[in-house]
């Protein structure tokens, strides 16, 4: 019990650090089986105790992570930020060998979908219609729909690997409204989000895991033109603020980071499949 809590809370860690995906900590931690097993069974509506209980100490853990230390995350976007996107840009290219290693053959539907894939991220970036920039605690309608949909499409994502959910959350503008609505203990806010998340495993997971077999390259495809398209963004998040001093360096200490969370995961990974 204790282990699989403490394996929670550096997942919600994690889960804070666009970039780093939650699932790579339980690969790390060996739980991934358990894991993959219990959101299946969860989302076909199959509920055992055993793995009711199992998810029930992990999300635990990561709730204690999320609360523990998303206030340090702040703090650092006040303090520090063009280290700390300079990071987060950094995690994101030390990814795409990940996402490139998925992309069996680069046909022309491949070059489409990237295409769109960089489109969309940039003129989500640039268009300045994020509400998650403007208004980070604003309580409205309009705000209320686009946390849903964020969490939707954030905990959707989740399935392909090397997508973390805070990065998706930032390219859609939403990652510091959420981590203030955690800090300010913003329920409401907090309930949006987590119902858009609930929402994005239980009804979305199964057609993604469905377009990875059978339409893999154009689903990766996608995928690195996200990851591609955003990188301008992340470099020029903080405008006339930006410090090359402290920008060069997160770059170069995120693509170590992400080097080395890859090294573990290959260690780590389980043999399956005759392999």
């Amino acid at each position: 019990m204790f282990y699989v809590i403490t394996i929670g809370v550096i997942m919600g860690l994690a889960n804070l650090i666009p970039g780093v995906s939650g699932g790579t900590i339980v690969l790390l931690g060996g739980l991934y089986e358990r894991f993959v097993g219990a959101v299946a069974s969860l989302s076909e509506f199959k509920f055992e105790r055993k793995q009711l209980l199992f998810l029930v100490e992990l999300f635990a853990g990561v709730i204690v992570g999320l609360l523990a230390f998303s206030s340090l995350i702040e703090l650092s976007l006040t303090t520090v930020p063009s280290l700390m996107y300079g990071i987060f840009c950094g995690l994101v290219v030390g990814s795409v060998p990940v996402v490139l290693k998925n992309i069996k053959k680069f046909t022309p539907t491949s070059a489409v979908s990237f295409a769109v894939g960089v489109i969309l991220v940039m003129a989500m970036a640039f268009s300045g219609a994020r509400p998650g920039d403007d208004a980070l605690l604003t309580h409205s309608l309009p705000a209320f729909l686009y946390d849903l949909l964020a969490g939707f499409v954030g905990a959707a994502a989740m399935v392909l690997p090397g997508l973390s959910g805070a990065f998706v959350l930032l390219l859609m503008g939403e990652y510091s409204r959420a981590i203030s609505a955690i800090n300010d203990r913003d329920l409401l806010i907090i309930l949006f989000i987590g119902l858009g998340v609930v929402g994005g495993i239980v009804l979305v997971s199964k057609i993604l895991k469905s377009l990875m077999k059978k339409r893999q390259n154009e689903t990766f495809s996608f995928l690195l033109g996200l990851m591609i398209g955003s990188i301008p963004d992340l470099l020029t998040r903080t405008g006339e603020a930006t410090r090359l001093s402290l920008l060069v360096p997160g770059v170069v200490l995120g693509v170590f980071l992400s080097y080395l969370l890859a090294v573990f995961e290959r260690k780590n990974r389980p043999v399956c499949c005759g392999r």
